[in-house]
């Protein structure tokens, strides 16, 4: 058992610091790991935004090119030179050669141009500038049929009935426009034709002057069909700063594409396709340094702050832990006081249970006269010596305290052979009366010493005292420097005495 002073400190100091520690590196990861969602988040929207941004260039690229067509088709079948051909049912060679192969298809790269009556009743086929037998358009007429119905439709109702035939409605003219305006009766959609993507447009054949006689009432479809060529996908790819403009089918899912559906036609299976910009990259690219440096600038600063709030946190440690050993400790000795040494037989008693033990009552003889003739700072070097060499003879047996004044006090747990108590207090009798040297001068003090065992002198920690008490006043009076242990029963000290 230990015999003083050292008792543990207040907490533990290695659990603080290390909660400390752990608080500081959560805070510095929160800081990091709301630095890097923030700018995640800000990555993830720029490339979302881009990527609506691409979607939108994407659908007016394509729609651009379908009015350019249209406007294309519509010098063929908004032309009275058109609809005159059609007056005996057929077209001249002339027409053909000069019209459908050497303008549309050569000029402007129309790979069908099919002239068909509602039902599909084909008029004329030219493909790739040759014309072919109706039967070869039927297929493409059987893929663009749901066009061909909407075309009719809408001839028929912009249809307007004058005194002698009928006439097509159209828009007003506007300065506000570049395209001329036409009659709404073309419709327009994209579908995989000979394997390529390609725009098609149906319209009506009809004059430019829009007046329909009665008898060319029904109509007469242009169905025209524009590839959609690499060097078209090209120019577009530079025109809007894209890669790998092309066209996939709409239920492809390929993270390093974006899809987007063009040309408003529901029944195409294919959507427009791209590899899309991701500026998100750049964000992290030119934010990622900036974020490091100022975590790296936390971190320091965190640190710093643990650092001093740590040596804080020590300094009220080592002032609390100072504070609670006073509390139970002498200030001079270190040996237990009077306050610590009572908790110390009180919990014997609570916890002992009924396990023997012994006290000694210790006071110095002469000590008053020594701080009298020679100052308190002798005074208290005979202290520190006398409570050394208690502590040295006690050694790991039991506890020594300083009660007070020149008062000390020895606890022994376990039980101990009464000669051997006698022995170990008549040595404690002795070390006190060995001479202390002080500033050249040499100090002299006796001492004497009363015993009490629990149980046999008391069941309280106040009748032990007692006892101990009485018996030390029997050794004084017995002539001092001795050691006297309590007789049992009475309380009265038996004068079993030994002279150190």
């Amino acid at each position: 058992m230990a015999n003083a002073g050292a008792e543990s400190p207040v907490g533990n100091r290695g659990s603080v610091k290390i909660m400390i520690g752990l608080a500081a590196a959560a805070i510095v990861v929160l800081f990091a790991c709301a630095n890097f969602m923030v700018l995640d988040y800000a990555s993830r929207q720029a490339n979302d935004f881009v990527a609506s941004t691409e979607k939108t260039l994407v659908k007016n690229e394509f729609r651009h090119q379908i009015e350019q067509v249209v406007l294309y088709q519509s010098g063929m079948s908004v032309w009275d030179k058109s609809f005159d051909e059609l007056g005996d049912g057929s077209f001249s060679d002339d027409f053909i050669r000069r019209e459908l192969r050497d303008w549309l298809w050569s000029d402007f790269g129309f790979s069908w141009m099919v002239f068909t009556k509602p039902g599909q009743e084909t008029i004329l086929a030219v493909h790739d500038g040759d014309v072919v037998n109706a039967k070869e358009a039927d297929n493409l007429l059987y893929w663009v049929s749901d066009l061909t119905k909407r075309a009719e439709g809408a001839y028929y109702a912009a249809l307007r009935r004058t005194r002698d035939g009928w006439l097509l409605a159209k828009p007003p003219e506007s300065g506000d426009e570049l395209s001329p305006a036409l009659a709404h009766i073309n419709v327009t959609g994209m579908r995989m034709i000979d394997g390529t993507m390609s725009i098609i447009v149906v319209q009506s054949v009809v004059p430019k002057r829009l007046f329909i006689p009665d008898a060319r009432k029904t109509p007469v479809l242009l169905v025209t069909v524009k590839p959609i060529s690499a060097k078209m996908l090209a120019n577009s790819e530079r025109r809007l700063g894209l890669k790998n403009l092309g066209f996939s089918a709409i239920t492809t899912e390929d993270k390093d594409l974006l899809l987007t559906g063009v040309g408003g036609d529901a029944f195409n299976p294919m959507a427009a396709s791209w590899r899309p910009n991701r500026p998100g990259s750049f964000v992290w690219s030119m934010a990622m340094p900036q974020i490091t440096a100022l975590v790296a600038m936390f971190v320091v600063v965190m640190g710093f702050v643990t650092f001093k709030f740590s040596s804080l946190v020590r300094a009220l440690q080592r002032s609390e832990s100072r504070n609670a050993f006073l509390a139970r400790h002498d200030a001079l000795t270190g040996l237990l006081n009077r306050s610590g040494f009572d908790d110390t037989l009180k919990d014997m008693l609570e916890k002992g249970g009924g396990e023997p033990f012994a006290v000694f009552a210790i006071d110095l003889d002469q000590f008053k006269a020594v701080n009298d003739r020679h100052g308190h700072a002798a005074g208290d070097a005979v202290l520190n010596t006398v409570a050394s060499r208690f502590l040295g003879r006690v050694g790991s047996k039991g506890i020594v305290a300083r009660l007070g004044g020149d008062e000390f006090a020895v606890f022994l747990p376990g039980a101990v052979d009464r000669q051997d108590l006698l022995d170990l207090a008549n040595g404690l009798v002795r070390d006190a009366q060995v001479p202390i040297p002080f500033a050249g001068q040499i100090l002299s003090v006796g001492s004497s010493a009363g015993i009490a065992a629990y149980p046999d002198h008391g069941n309280t920690v106040h009748d032990i005292m007692v006892v101990a008490d009485a018996a030390l006043y029997a050794a004084k009076n017995s002539g001092r420097n001795r050691a006297v242990f309590a007789m049992s029963g009475d309380g009265e000290a038996k004068g079993d005495i030994e002279a150190a």
